[in-house]
């Protein structure tokens, strides 16, 4: 990740923000996920994302479908599209935040953040058994590092910790399986796909949870659970999609990998978690192993890559 030149250094605020305000999230979610159960506050995350991008719709970013009928367009999917998009809304949007958010009750804000790069590594993983990508010797080296450096932060905490760790690394698992299934959901514009997502994913969330987990919340736990969707799970992506118009997405893709090492130290700042040295090594392993990956672990890159398909509009410089 080479420093920015002073031509960039205003775009990238873009892909800072992303990044910052996706990792911030994670610590924020902490003291919801003690008061709030699950189910509830997953959908409350993605209730509250589908107001988070809709300022990436208007007109000036350029971000937006060209036609409002896009937004409609689901019986136009064919039979694949139709049940990837229904498989990432179930997984990636209902299931994966779920075993977040308990995995928060059981294991510090920090590991946990740092446990979110075992996605970049189950996503190598993934493609490779499933999908026949590649797997190069940098992949298997990065592979290899991250998997040393998550077992170095699983290994560290005692008791419920091997537990918390291993929430953390499910829903990790789970995003980037997740990740993988957008290699069949390339034409559609990304914040439609995103508010469909969001929809989905809460009316599967909500109505569960008023179903099996009856309870009422006040109202400064509502909207404070709903803007941590906003700024996490919405806001965050308008920011990366800027970026990606800006910069491209590789760029953009490698300084918002910093996101799980933000989620951390804001964690630890703001949390009061401590700072081992057992942390720091495995934070520089993981560093190590995203730098290995980078390459490949990019969303829309891999995608373009995987399918074959000429990189859309809304990612080009």
């Amino acid at each position: 990740m080479s420093p920015p030149g002073p031509a960039e250094k205003k775009p990238l605020r873009w892909a800072l923000a992303a990044a910052f305000l996706f990792g911030l999230s994670t610590p924020l979610s902490k003291p919801l996920a003690q008061t709030v159960s699950p189910l509830w506050l997953a959908g409350f995350f993605y209730a509250g994302s589908i107001l988070g991008i809709l300022p990436g719709f208007f007109p000036g970013l350029g971000m937006g479908p060209r036609s409002p009928r896009e937004f409609l367009s689901f019986a136009t999917l064919n039979r694949t599209e139709k049940l990837s998009l229904a498989a990432s809304i179930l997984i990636g949007g209902a299931i994966a935040p779920i075993f977040l958010i308990v995995g928060l009750t059981r294991f510090p804000a920090s590991r946990g953040s740092l446990l979110l790069n075992a996605e970049a590594v189950f996503t190598v993983i993934i493609a490779h058994f499933l999908f026949r990508e590649t797997m190069t010797r940098k992949l298997l080296v990065g592979v290899s590092l991250g998997s040393l450096g998550c077992g170095i932060i699983s290994l560290q905490e005692a008791g419920n910790g091997l537990s918390g760790a291993f929430l953390f690394l499910s829903a990790a698992f789970l995003w980037a399986l997740d990740t993988n299934l957008l290699r069949f959901l390339t034409g559609i514009n990304p914040l439609v796909l995103t508010l469909w997502k969001g929809i989905g994913s809460s009316l599967i969330l909500l109505p569960l949870a008023w179903r099996f987990e009856p309870s009422r919340h006040s109202a400064t736990i509502v909207l404070t659970a709903l803007g941590v969707g906003a700024l996490g799970y919405g806001l965050s992506l308008v920011f990366f999609l800027r970026s990606i118009r800006i910069l491209g997405v590789s760029r953009t893709g490698a300084w918002f990998g910093l996101s799980p090492f933000l989620g951390a130290m804001l964690s630890i700042i703001f949390l009061g978690e401590p700072l081992t040295s057992r942390f720091l090594i495995a934070a520089g392993v993981l560093l190590v192993a995203i730098l290995f990956l980078q390459d490949f672990a990019l969303p829309p890159n891999r995608i373009f890559r995987a399918t074959g398909k000429k990189e859309p509009d809304q990612f080009k410089r």
